[in-house]
């Protein structure tokens, strides 16, 4: 029987910590920068100039503040020193200066407060350094996991590379050590044919795919941006090395000496070329038979064998000692063996509990068995029983729907896509869990699949039919369904989505959800008897079936309305909450109050990919602050602010610039403290956490004993006063694999960290697309980041104008 709650009070961590940092010793030296415009591109410029110096350098390279200003900061070297340019040009072209610093600063590596930046910075150099000595290791780019010279196995073509991440990280209570958690990596076994045509480029997949080269003793990865027009002995170049103008063909047999491997030894004079970018954005190239795809875990060649491959805690736990004991015996830094204790660190157990939610018809949801009036439950019961109270009891928003839209395929709508046998079956879901006088009754719009087969031009019908129907109106919600004929290539299926959910939203303010028709293709079956001809559900796909209706109904309908299944019944400490997020152009603003009663979602068009001005997020906060503070009954005493990924300078004035505004406007109070943290999706920090139940000898005990555990969910780990793990998923939810924590670093604020922990776990506990399952991220993340990624979906915009003005 599975194991839910234990008597353990210690977790395992994948930390191993440095016993001898007392031994250690550094200095560094400072260049301040000068010249750099305090400009819109200020965050940028600074991740720049570290990137650059440290690529020319090859040492590491950091930049602090003192008084204000900035400076860069490099070991104490004489040689590093000579090499740091006094000139130094960074985005723009704008010029800044380094001017050196007269003084020379010691590092403490035991007392590291005052320069943890710069330790956690020389130390990572080091041991990045110190692992690509190993000549069993490679490593694919800075920064990445290290992997086995040779693949663990090949399947299908696909070799899988056994590997490990490491980072260093502080250590709960004080000290350093290094976060250590294994990986897989998958490749092609053989190498893109040596005369790839451009055609054969532009079918591997993917705007721009992935690729390991080899050259000469070394591997690296590369993302192609396009294919050459030269071959491989009619590009050439100028060879840094010697000064000697070689081809490219000349270069690579070069590199492997008289034991040519047989795919460099065979490669002919017109090899095919692609071309990439380095970190200093100048071009390279390489010879296409020498290159090797990287398949990620979404890809159809892998996902089956990555799914085979998912470990365990039992394994992962095992698999990790074994790459501490194999590659970490004698790491150096400078001259001085690290002494690296072989015992994990081990961590209090900790855990927020989960908060009691309200649903519809007033039915409260607990874990908490002292609490009376309540549907109470076990915690691995609390997902299934939700969802199945959202059947029973209905969703906690209810309210009559505006215009909406039902747009199917006419292959789909001539089968079972009609009010007979799906459309039926999602209304009646939507209805009983969403009751209301009329109903969900959408209007019906069908459009032409049977004779149109390219994305572009089943998009541009869909749109067409939609313009059609709604005419001059604006507003409403639709459901779309995309037809499984057009092809199957998930970069046209993004794209599709895209067009159709922002040109819906752009020209007719209609909101969209997409739909696919695959799974119901696999779902029903054509029958005919007695001269009648109907559709059925195939026995074997009744639970599938049944399952798809209900998570279409949940997302594609209620959710896309901004129907909330259930709310928090314990409050949150912030009065406020907000999700921003910004990608591919994209703003997204998520705002939720104490009780998760008033949600609010905003999108706006962003000039930036990645970051937001401060104008914009000025503008976005004040007036949905606004709007939000008119729906409560109590003052907004606490903004607490959830950044999906890093929080930019720019953004951070936006926040801090909108609540004065709002303080005169008296639509906040003068004590109104606002308060960041940044969420990344992934984490730098490989950080894991075990429940160990006994002692077992890890030596001989090769299988799963049952005895090392994923953590309970709602478990939390503070590293230190900024930085936690908190885990958002758990046993409890059963998954296979072991569970990630999610990484929360408090940016700026005044409330206790644990407080705006806690609150970021109540808000991961709200999983509307899935009310059985736990999610991942907190709903201001989540919700912001469903949309964006629909409306954010990349398609070239020239070319978008240029085609309606041949469709419309």
């Amino acid at each position: 029987m599975k194991t839910y709650h234990t008597n353990i009070t210690l977790y395992e961590t994948d930390i191993f910590r440095i016993e001898n940092l007392h031994m250690l010793s550094g200095d560094f030296v400072m260049f301040e920068i000068v010249g750099l415009q305090d400009s819109e591109d200020y965050d940028n410029n600074i991740q720049y100039i570290v990137k650059k110096l440290s690529y020319a350098l090859k040492h590491p390279v950091t930049v602090i503040h003192q008084h204000g200003k900035p400076f860069l900061v490099i070991r104490n070297d004489a040689k590093i020193i000579d090499s740091v340019p006094s000139e130094f040009r960074v985005k723009r072209d704008d010029m800044i200066y380094l001017n050196r610093v007269d003084k020379t600063f010691p590092i403490d590596f035991v007392n590291y407060e005052s320069v943890k930046e710069i330790v956690l910075r020389f130390l990572q150099f080091d041991i990045q350094t110190e692992l690509n000595k190993l000549p069993m290791l490679w490593q694919p780019t800075s920064g990445d996991a290290f992997f086995s010279q040779d693949p663990i196995k090949v399947v299908d073509g696909v070799a899988i590379y056994n590997g490990f991440f490491v980072r260093v990280v502080e250590i709960p209570g004080g000290g350093l050590g290094f976060s250590i958690d294994v990986t897989k990596k998958y490749i092609s076994e053989a190498p893109l044919p040596v005369h790839l045509t451009r055609k054969d480029f532009q079918r591997l997949g993917g705007s721009r795919p992935h690729f390991i080269y080899q050259y000469g003793g070394q591997k690296y990865e590369f993302r192609a941006e396009q294919y050459s027009d030269l071959d491989a002995s009619q590009f050439k170049f100028q060879r840094p090395t010697d000064g000697a103008t070689v081809s490219l063909l000349e270069d690579v047999r070069s590199k492997f000496g008289h034991s040519m491997p047989p795919e460099v030894a065979n490669l002919p004079d017109n090899a095919s070329v692609l071309i990439y970018k380095t970190n200093d954005n100048e071009e390279r190239r390489v010879i296409a038979g020498l290159c090797y795809q990287v398949f990620d875990t979404e890809d159809p060649k892998v996902g089956k064998l990555h799914r085979q491959s998912i470990l365990e805690p039992f394994y992962r736990r095992m698999y990790t000692r074994a790459a501490f004991q194999r590659y970490f015996k004698n790491i150096q830094f400078g001259r001085v063996k690290l002494n690296i204790n072989p015992e994990p660190v081990k961590v209090p157990k900790k855990k927020f509990f989960v908060p009691d939610m309200l649903l519809g018809g007033n039915t409260v949801l607990t874990t908490n068995r002292r609490l009376t009036d309540a549907h109470v439950v076990t915690l691995r019961d609390l997902g299934k029983t939700r969802k199945a109270l959202l059947t029973d009891k209905g969703f906690y928003s209810v309210a009559s729907f505006e215009k909406q839209y039902f747009v199917v395929p006419e292959t789909v709508f001539n089968m079972y896509g009609n009010r007979d046998y799906f459309l039926s079956d999602l209304i009646a879901k939507v209805d009983s869990m969403h009751p209301t006088e009329t109903g969900w009754q959408p209007e019906i719009i069908i459009y032409d699949n049977r004779n149109k087969k390219d994305s572009v031009d089943v998009g541009f019908e869909i749109l067409r039919k939609i313009k059609e129907k709604v005419k001059n109106q604006k507003g409403g919600y639709a459901v779309v369904m995309l037809p499984s004929n057009v092809e199957r290539v998930k970069r046209q299926h993004d794209q599709l989505a895209a067009l159709v959910v922002s040109e819906c939203l752009g020209e007719h303010g209609l909101t969209a959800s997409i739909m696919h028709s695959d799974t119901l293709d696999s779902c029903f079956v054509y029958k005919k008897a007695g001269g009648v001809s109907s559709y059925e559900i195939k026995r074997e796909m009744a639970g599938r079936y049944t399952g798809y209706v209900f998570g279409v109904a949940v997302n594609q309908v209620l959710l896309n309305n901004e129907r909330w299944p259930y709310v928090l019944n314990t409050p949150l400490n912030a009065d406020l909450t907000i999700g921003i997020d910004v990608k591919k152009q994209i703003a997204g603003f998520t705002f939720v109050d104490k009780y998760s009663k008033n949600i609010l979602t905003q999108f706006d068009k962003s000039s930036n990919r990645e970051r937001l001005t401060t104008g914009q997020v000025l503008k976005m906060l004040v007036q949905n602050i606004t709007k939000m503070e008119r729906h409560l009954d109590y003052a907004i005493q606490n903004i607490v602010i959830h950044r999906d990924g890093r929080i930019f300078q720019r953004e951070k004035d936006g926040i801090l610039q909108a609540v004065v505004v709002l303080k005169q406007k008296n639509v906040l109070p003068e004590n109104c403290s606002v308060n960041i943290l940044e969420i990344p999706k992934h984490s730098i920090v490989p950080f894991r956490l075990f429940e160990v139940t006994g002692p077992y000898d890890m030596r001989n005990e090769r299988r799963d004993n049952g005895k090392v555990l994923n953590p309970e969910i709602g478990s939390y780990v503070m590293l230190n006063a900024k930085e936690a793990f908190v885990c958002t998923t758990g046993r409890e939810f059963r998954h296979q694999g072991s569970s990630i924590p999610l990484y929360v670093k408090y940016n700026s604020g005044v409330m206790a960290f644990e407080k705006v922990l806690k609150d970021l776990y109540y808000l991961s506990c709200l999983a509307y697309t899935k009310p059985d399952d736990c999610s991942r991220f907190p709903v201001t993340i989540k919700i912001t980041d469903r949309r964006i990624n629909t409306l954010g979906s990349e398609f070239d915009l020239e070319s978008l104008d240029i085609l309606k003005s041949v469709h419309f």
